[in-house]
């Protein structure tokens, strides 16, 4: 599991209500409002936090690249993309 997967897990497993055992356990291609329950609000949060703890400016993403977020794997990817290695 890569950091950032690591980074996601954890701040989705807060932002769906599960405690820090269960993240690992979060399905990355579930749908984050449908299936996972967060509301547009938590999407925020969870955005803010997850690029927080990665060290990736929030700026560095698009409206569209943050409309196109259905899953912690496309959260993954998009931040894999911007983050410094």
């Amino acid at each position: 599991m890569s950091e950032i997967e690591t980074i996601v897990r954890r701040h989705l497993a807060e932002a769906a209500g599960k405690d820090a055992a269960g993240a690992a356990a979060l399905p990355l291609d579930a749908d984050l409002v449908y299936d996972l329950g967060l509301t547009s609000l938590d999407l925020i949060v969870l955005m803010s936090t997850v690029c927080e703890s990665a060290g990736v400016p929030l700026t560095e993403f698009t409206e569209d690249d943050l409309a196109a977020l259905r899953s912690a794997r496309d959260i993954v990817g998009l931040l894999s993309s911007k983050a410094v290695t």
